[in-house]
């Protein structure tokens, strides 16, 4: 992605965000709007953080399709860990057109991506079994309260020998090529990190309404071209994976997840009703947000790491 784009230094980190609307851009407010000054949103920003659009600040410049109303018995703590992970999750599980009484694989599911990941696939889509991936002990214990029903120890267990039929795969670490075996004839495979795709990306510049500004010279007429978004899709992997998810009968699709004010009010609806929740792993001041982004980084997080900052 870096290559993709054009950075510009300072830049702010974060991607999500939960608080209070101080102000309205535009002329006067619209009153049909529940929207207002005073409002408690939250959300996930379009793109990537920026100079002017990360999250780790005291006042964030958002867009008004980005936000949903955040539930009032919700802790804004909770709200800000949720936004990335479910409209990334809320994507994959629909690019693979999952149906009611699926049987759903998902790795690393004691992770941000995962822990949402588990909870959305029994709670909004009805799967009949979730199983997932996970070190054993703590990791473990947390992946079956969220609901999943089967966790596979992945340091003693090799994906690759593992038996089974899924009619979806999530990868949420990298590890796709391991798992299309498992895939079911009219079944679907969707990472975030495998298979980067050409569609993907386009997708993902349309919906996060990227300045041309932020894209490095040339890159969008590339991808936009046929011959372009092939020769990305052959470099980058996606074509591969998808050709052997296809020879099964089954489908492939890299997601990168972005703002999406639909998806979040969803999600505000099923953690108003308790059936969604957050999983804090820890929660930092503002003035220790390096060490917080280290833990994220880390590997060993349990679930999201959230910066406070009041």
């Amino acid at each position: 992605m870096t290559l993709l784009l054009s950075f510009k230094w300072p830049r702010v980190y974060g991607f999500d965000f939960s608080g209070t609307v101080v102000a309205i851009g535009g002329d006067k407010e619209d009153a049909s709007d529940p929207i207002k000054v005073g409002t408690e949103v939250f959300g996930m920003i379009s793109g990537l953080p920026q100079r002017n659009r990360g999250t780790l600040a005291e006042y964030v410049l958002v867009r008004r399709d980005v936000c949903a109303i955040k539930p009032p018995q919700v802790r804004h703590v909770d709200a800000a860990a949720v936004p990335l992970v479910s409209i990334t999750a809320v994507k994959m599980f629909d690019a693979c057109n999952i149906q009611k009484g699926a049987k759903v694989f998902i790795t690393g599911g004691a992770g941000g991506m995962g822990t949402a990941a588990i909870q959305l696939a029994k709670c909004k889509y009805g799967a009949s079994c979730v199983t997932t991936t996970a070190s054993p002990g703590e990791k473990t214990d947390l992946c079956k309260r969220l609901g999943a029903d089967v966790v596979v120890d992945y340091r003693s267990t090799k994906l690759e020998e593992l038996g089974g039929e899924y009619d979806v795969i999530l990868d949420c670490t990298g590890e796709a090529w391991k798992l299309v075996h498992l895939l079911v004839n009219g079944g679907g495979m969707c990472s975030i990190l495998a298979g980067p795709t050409a569609t993907a990306l386009r997708t993902w510049l349309k919906e996060s309404n990227i300045s041309p500004d932020d894209i490095g010279f040339g890159i969008r007429p590339f991808l936009m071209s046929g011959i372009g978004g092939g020769i990305f899709g052959w470099v980058a992997g996606g074509r591969s994976l998808k050709k052997a998810c296809e020879a099964r009968g089954a489908t492939f699709a890299h997601v990168i997840g972005t703002g999406n004010g639909a998806i979040m009010t969803d999600v505000a609806k099923m953690m108003g009703e308790g059936v969604y929740k957050a999983v804090l792993d820890s929660t930092w001041k503002l003035d220790d947000s390096v060490a917080a982004i280290e833990r994220q980084m880390s590997g060993r997080a349990k679930g999201k790491v959230v910066v406070n900052i009041k």
